[in-house]
């Protein structure tokens, strides 16, 4: 472990990820969107147990995360192009309306017993579309608040507000659907998102926006061409995608693995996203900062990936509950850090002018693999059962980074001490 800096003491480096909250528009912004992501997982979990309900059938879950995810890869060229272009606080006050507008639909046809399955597939695409934007926009727009010189900070605090929302989140929306019905979770999440409407339109943020001519195929083309160049980001990427391929689409799994594996019912599945969001806020709080003091970032990354990948491979022979929620615990533990060391150091790498093309890149690979995914991972689900697949992913989680940390090649590419604006020290791969 020669390439962990030495420094300061334990205490210290914990810490030093939450000097950001002394900025004022942070805190703010982090607070409203805090509560907002509460209301999100209990959409997410609330949708997932219905979708289950309705069909049984894992293929039906896959379908459902395919409409969610698709519009990412469809819509990549231009969604970065957008938010680099125009005003981000504007698109995300826009686009936080619309995903109020679906929680509240998916909620009034809840109430009024209407709700069919293709409503649902309708609105996951809908939400998907909108998201593509949503996600992008916040991405940079926190790049936008933090600075360049803190961004990962930044981008680590809202992941571990995200995370410990989700441990939060779906164990309230577990509790509901036991004991109240579905419905409310959904109004609720509507709710929430008034809150963070509210926050946006309280921070002050100086966004770069681009006064660019041209389509927005052609300004994505050269966000693109600016990744191609930088070998640092294209390893980030194949870590990345990999553990979106194999690790995020195992997630859509759980509602069948709570009530066929585990015998249990919507409470038992809010016991497991709560179980990966607490094992994710443990990952990025206290593991992530001493992760980010290797120099070869690379190595960092498939180190975690792997670690994931042979929890999975542990909850794949697991029928018992608390044995489940330990493994699902330590591989979210992991995959935190992978996508948040890989959002975080993409954005360091890249100019401000070109940070939300550069994001809308890494997210329309990553998760324009998740729809082939989801619907392949369902798919061999049903055919071959749930723990064969899980055990499946799981394999390839670790053979993957495994058989990448062998060239020698990514062995040179290093982070370095202070990686400046736009530019990539490291070694050609």
């Amino acid at each position: 472990m020669g390439d962990i800096n030495a420094g300061p003491g334990v205490f210290s480096i914990i810490a030093d990820n939450f000097t950001i909250l002394r900025n004022r528009d942070i805190r703010i912004y982090l607070s409203g969107n805090a509560v907002s992501l509460i209301g999100d997982w209990m959409q997410q979990t609330a949708q997932a147990w219905v979708v289950w309900e309705l069909t049984h059938s894992t293929v039906a879950l896959g379908v459902v995360a395919f409409f969610g995810q698709i519009p990412f890869f469809l819509l990549g060229p231009w969604v970065g192009v957008i938010s680099d272009r125009y005003d981000r606080r504007k698109i995300l006050l826009v686009t936080q309306f619309l995903i109020m507008l679906c929680a509240f639909a998916l909620a009034g046809l809840l109430q009024a017993h209407l709700l069919q399955l293709w409503h649902v597939y309708v609105l996951a695409c809908v939400l998907g579309v909108v998201s593509a934007f949503d996600v992008t926009a916040e991405q940079a727009f926190i790049g936008d608040i933090a600075g360049t010189g803190n961004i990962r900070k930044a981008v680590a605090l809202n992941n571990s507000i995200t995370q410990l929302t989700r441990l939060v989140g779906p164990s309230i929306a577990g509790y509901l659907i036991s004991k109240v019905g579905v419905a409310l979770s959904f109004w609720l999440n509507g709710l929430t998102i008034i809150i963070c409407i509210l926050s946006i339109a309280a921070v002050h943020t100086r966004s770069t926006v681009q006064a660019v001519s041209g389509n927005g195929l052609k300004q994505f083309l050269e966000g693109w061409r600016y990744f191609r160049k930088h070998s640092l980001l294209k390893l980030i990427m194949v870590f990345a995608a990999t553990q979106a391929f194999f690790g995020l689409s195992t997630i859509q799994l759980l509602p069948a693995v709570a009530s066929e594996t585990l015998n249990g019912n919507a409470a038992t599945l809010g016991k497991l996203l709560g179980a990966a969001g607490a094992g994710a806020l443990i990952g990025i709080v206290f593991v992530m900062p001493f992760v980010e003091r290797i120099r070869r970032p690379c190595i960092a990354i498939g180190g975690a990936l792997i670690w994931s990948g042979i929890w999975y491979i542990l909850f794949s022979r697991s029928s018992n509950i608390y044995f489940t929620l330990v493994c699902q615990f330590m591989t979210s533990m992991g995959a935190a850090n992978v996508v948040t060391l890989s959002i975080g150091l993409s954005q360091e790498l890249t100019p401000p002018g070109m940070r939300a093309r550069i994001v809308s890149t890494f997210l329309m690979i990553i998760f324009g693999l998740q729809p082939v995914a989801s619907w392949l991972i369902g798919a061999g689900a049903h055919r071959w059962g749930l723990q064969p697949m899980i055990l499946i992913n799981g394999i390839l989680m670790v053979v993957v980074p495994a058989i990448l940390l062998t060239l020698p090649r990514l062995h040179r590419l290093r982070r370095p001490d202070a990686i400046q604006k736009g530019q990539d020290h490291c070694v050609g791969f």
